[in-house]
């Protein structure tokens, strides 16, 4: 009996391992998007210019007491307004160049820069103004609505549940 269930877990182990690394790979994300900071103080953008890739996201914090904007020249994304001591995020999804402004002080100016990636059709940016500032739980760079660690978990369960299918249709077969 001893002897039997060594066999089985030995042919069930390599299956069950074999498909739980194929879904966490299909499930994860070729490359991870990026947060990149741009503080507003001074009535200045610091840096003035940052260079992105195809689905990152750049986050302005204002330190100043004055409420500022991010908005892009050609009216593509707006940050909307953005009060002394919070944040606003824009993900861009498009390459290009995108000179950007504040609206409410004339003097402030930026550029993004979004480098394509690889063979990827660019989509629109989305803004997503008033997304918190990172925190000590929530490190900059990581996705705030936890979609990645939900699709992680989802494909853990999946391939366990998987792994102990086939090892129970193969412990029947070998009594």
């Amino acid at each position: 009996m001893i002897g039997t269930l060594v066999r089985f877990a030995r042919r069930a182990t390599v299956p069950a391992g074999a498909v739980a690394l194929a879904l966490v790979l299909a499930l994860a994300p070729v490359a991870l998007a990026a947060q990149h900071a741009v503080s507003i103080a001074g009535f200045a953008f610091a840096p003035d210019s940052v260079t992105v890739k195809v689905g990152d996201s750049v986050q302005w914090t204002n330190n100043d007491g004055a409420t500022h904007t991010a908005t892009a020249d050609d009216g593509t994304w707006d940050t909307g307004n953005i009060s002394g001591g919070s944040s606003a995020v824009v993900t861009f999804d498009t390459p290009g160049t995108f000179a950007y402004h504040c609206a409410i002080h004339s003097s402030m100016h930026g550029t993004i820069v979004v480098e394509a990636a690889a063979s990827q059709r660019p989509p629109t940016p989305r803004p997503t103004a008033g997304t918190p500032p990172p925190t000590d739980a929530m490190a900059a760079g990581s996705s705030s609505d936890g979609t990645g660690a939900v699709a992680l978990v989802l494909a853990l369960a999946a391939a366990a549940g998987l792994g102990l299918e086939i090892g129970r249709r193969r412990y029947r077969a070998g009594c």
